[in-house]
């Protein structure tokens, strides 16, 4: 899964890196965050249908809720999409044709399962980002949604994060990650018009080992409230294997 994440970059950064042609004046005060979780608002890039090839960075609801929902509670349930089901579950069928979307983050936590050496049970908290000061791009899709017989209503955009299988670098900590979308495919993954299921498997594959580096980090981040950059500055050995269910476990580095 991926349940937290950094979004810390400055917004005009990210617009010019991604080529981004209009950006939602909501963005113009956006705070750095170091300890983003579900239900919150996030900046993610799309295309609209109405104006192809056109890039917007707006804001997004993170916990998709479908067009069809009753209510929006459905979306604190749907942060993340498994990529492998995404064209079998009502909840993402008819976003993943026409309306995906990149997440920008500056990396993402994860828990590590608590050693049983460890009395007190604590799951071990990791910081995965991209080497140096990389952008990581996480594939993800959203919706409009409003209450029904209420055209009048203000629309409520949401979306949600897709994972995949985890790679080597993740699965000794988790056996999931969130898809991370290449550069060279961000044209394809924005355009609103729906893949080839071959294309789409591609997409959604684990990023190689290479494209992160892992460091363990203070349980601090554990606490949804906290937040500020010393959340992932790392602790411990710098090469540390995660502890799990008390048996031996790959090395991350």
């Amino acid at each position: 899964m991926c349940g937290r994440f950094v979004a810390s970059r400055p917004i005009d950064e990210i617009a010019r890196l991604l080529e981004v042609d209009e950006i939602d004046p909501a963005l113009d005060a956006a705070p750095a965050r170091w300890n983003v979780a579900p239900q919150a608002d996030v900046a993610a890039v799309s295309e609209p249908h109405l104006e192809p090839g056109r890039r917007r960075l707006s804001v997004y609801r993170w916990g998709l809720v479908p067009w069809w929902a009753k209510d929006p509670s459905i979306g604190t349930r749907a942060f993340n999409a498994k990529a492998e089901t995404l064209t079998g579950k009502a909840m993402f069928r008819g976003a993943v044709l026409k309306q995906r979307c990149l997440i920008p983050v500056d990396a993402f936590y994860e828990w590590a399962p608590a050693a049983k050496s460890d009395p007190a049970r604590r799951k071990q908290p990791w910081c995965f980002k991209a080497p140096g000061s990389g952008l990581l791009l996480l594939g993800g899709l959203w919706e409009r949604w409003r209450p029904r017989n209420d055209e009048s209503a203000v629309p409520l955009f949401t979306c949600t994060i897709l994972t995949t299988e985890a790679n080597d670098l993740v699965r000794p900590v988790h056996d999931r990650m969130p898809v991370l979308v290449a550069e060279a495919d961000i044209a394809e993954w924005l355009a609103a018009e729906p893949l080839e299921q071959d294309e789409l498997h591609r997409l959604t594959q684990p990023a190689p080992k290479d494209a992160l580096e892992a460091f363990q980090i203070s349980a601090k981040v554990n606490d949804a409230r906290e937040d500020g950059p010393e959340l992932i500055e790392p602790v411990g050995p710098s090469e540390q294997e995660p502890a799990g269910s008390g048996e031996r476990a790959p090395q991350l580095f």
